[in-house]
């Protein structure tokens, strides 16, 4: 059924398109392509911009040259720069200051402070995991050997080598502030 559908909706798809635009003149096409590269520009999906020449460009041009060959005002104002940067920056301006010494291990530390709390959320999450599964593994009110229990044990032993792990993190963390001197 669903491949049905899905080949019934393509060949609906192509039979619209080959249907002729009845009617649509050459200022509904324009139009409408304007509004579509409008919504493509808002959407950020423009392509490369090109110079489209309309006729009321036409009637009110007033400069030298030919379509083919524009004056030359024309193409220095038009023309933008090989490199790919904006010609509204000013050219001995750098887009974002450097960073100092200080800020950039202001930065570093705020990162490893950043990574230290998260792994020490991960051992005390653990640390109550393992807890949790400790609790139910000591109720003896349930089967002492039934399949239920195994599970539980083989639960403890993952969740006590994850903790193993992240404690190791931990310290290794700790161990690089000590280095670096972030204390």
């Amino acid at each position: 059924m669903r491949v049905s559908v899905t080949a019934s909706a393509v060949a609906l798809a192509f039979a619209l398109g080959a249907l002729p635009a009845a009617g649509q003149s050459l200022g509904e096409a324009a139009a409408r392509e304007r509004a579509r590269k409008e919504k493509a520009a808002r959407e950020g999906k423009a392509r490369p911009p090109v110079k489209v020449i309309t006729e009321d460009e036409l009637r009110g041009r007033v400069t030298s040259g030919t379509l083919s060959q524009p004056a030359a005002e024309d193409v220095a104002t038009e023309a933008a720069p090989a490199d790919g940067s904006d010609p509204a920056a000013s050219p001995g301006q750098p887009a974002e200051p450097e960073k100092s010494e200080e800020e950039l291990r202001a930065e570093r530390q705020a990162e490893w402070r950043q990574k230290l709390q998260d792994a020490q959320a991960d051992v005390a999450s653990l640390r109550a995991r393992v807890d949790q599964i400790q609790t139910a593994l000591n109720d003896m009110t349930g089967p002492i050997y039934g399949p239920n229990r195994a599970s539980i044990a083989n639960q403890l032993e993952q969740s006590k080598a994850a903790l193993t792990t992240a404690e190791q993190t931990v310290a290794s963390l700790e161990e690089e502030g000590r280095r670096n001197r972030y204390r």
